[in-house]
């Protein structure tokens, strides 16, 4: 009896001790799938992922990205952090190619296991992602690539603010060049990417809506550096304007050129061409040339903003601000992350991705210091809508005119 006793209570025992174990189990179960509702995030700390071409043809854009990017998360970091926790970031390069921008992009997330990624930031990097950012639902971060595939039907974790996209770019640009610049003959010359094609596109089919008149419609490759052929086909048609939609050093060496063999049109550059170097490079043919511009201000400006970012971007990166930097990408990246800033906070302290995602929808009409106000509702991906316009000056120094177009 004595010996049947204790087995029961040993029995009784083991069990409690099965039940504490299952229950420990489950535990441990529920807090892993709070962790993966919420990756990157601990009770002081929140990891972001930054991608963008750090290299390669495309290297103004994605280091202007990371640059932009971390003066904002330093600034949150001194002040700080956000709802108690501090930014952490690792960036990643994808070298100017769409293969490696899907591989590190990947990375991020199932290796690195960050919260969100801040980027990427060309174009044809973005559009080669789509499959990618529908597959893994992380909240993803635009402020300086402007192709509409990512927008156009709007991605639910997808948001984009800064540059307007291509398709409301090129129509803003056509619109701006019959009504303010009274063109009555129009040619256009655009990079034969996914950057080119989207804006070039969006050009003409406006102006078609319009009964513009497209004279010519000629194309380059990113590392062309002769635009003879293409030119010269362009002035026998004589123009009053030349659009011209591709990336900075192309985008000068095209003005200088037509300048060069004769082209007397006003030249209308993209929101790409938007360069501090751009009026160095094309030299004094660059008088006169306007460009579409996604800030509230310039770098180089006298506005108290630019002159407080110009200081802490000079002094935090050196090397940059001997190539002439801040420029077009590093602003637009700092007035980005602002916003991406301003979506976490609104979200609150318990961080989850869906309420980032929601957080960000919240935003209306903010103001951040350099770049224009930024919108985000249910279905709405697109951040700013407008843009403002640059006209060089004969001394080369450039000023915004006070005009504001959009893609209405």
């Amino acid at each position: 009896m004595v010996s049947e006793f204790r087995y029961k209570k040993l029995g009784i025992k083991r069990a409690k001790l099965l039940a504490s174990a299952i229950m420990c189990a489950l535990l441990v179960s529920t807090a892993g799938t709070a962790v993966a509702e919420a990756p990157g995030v601990s009770d002081d700390t929140l990891k972001i992922g930054v991608l963008g071409s750090l290299t390669g043809p495309l290297a103004i854009f994605g280091t202007g990205n990371l640059a932009g990017a971390t003066l904002a998360f330093e600034e949150v970091n001194e002040a700080g952090g956000i709802n108690g926790r501090k930014i952490e970031w690792v960036s990643l390069d994808d070298e100017s190619s769409p293969p490696k921008g899907i591989a590190a992009y990947k990375r991020l997330v199932e290796k690195e296991n960050v919260f969100a990624v801040f980027g990427p930031a060309s174009s044809a990097i973005g559009q080669a992602l789509i499959p990618t950012f529908k597959a893994k639902g992380t909240p993803t971060f635009v402020s300086v690539f402007s192709t509409p595939a990512v927008t156009e039907p709007p991605i639910e974790n997808v948001f984009r603010t800064g540059p307007m996209n291509d398709h409301q770019q090129g129509r803003a640009i056509a619109d701006y060049v019959l009504d303010e610049l009274g063109a009555k003959k129009v040619a256009l010359i655009r990079q034969s990417d996914e950057y080119g094609k989207r804006g070039g596109e969006a050009v003409i089919n406006r102006l078609s809506e319009r009964n513009g008149s497209l004279v010519s419609d000629e194309q380059f490759n990113l590392s062309d550096s002769d635009f003879t052929a293409q030119l010269s086909r362009i002035i026998q048609e004589n123009p009053d304007v030349l659009v011209i939609y591709g990336y900075p050093n192309p985008s000068a060496i095209i003005s200088r050129q037509a300048k060069q063999l004769g082209l007397g049109a006003t030249i209308m550059g993209s929101n790409s061409a938007s360069g501090r170097k751009y009026p160095e490079i094309v030299g004094e043919a660059a008088a006169g040339a306007q460009n579409i511009v996604t800030l509230k201000v310039l770098p180089e400006s006298e506005d108290p903003a630019a002159v407080n970012f110009r200081k802490i971007f000079e002094a935090r990166f050196p090397d940059l601000a001997r190539q002439g930097r801040p420029d077009l990408g590093d602003v637009l990246a700092y007035g980005g992350a602002q916003v991406f800033v301003e979506g976490l906070r609104r979200a609150g302290k318990d961080l989850t991705q869906p309420g980032f995602i929601a957080a960000l929808e919240t935003i209306k009409n903010f103001e951040s210091d350099m770049i224009l106000p930024t919108t985000f509702g249910p279905g709405d991906r697109e951040g700013n809508e407008a843009a403002r316009i640059i006209e060089i000056q004969s001394d080369l120094s450039r000023i915004l005119l006070p005009v504001t177009v959009s893609a209405d």
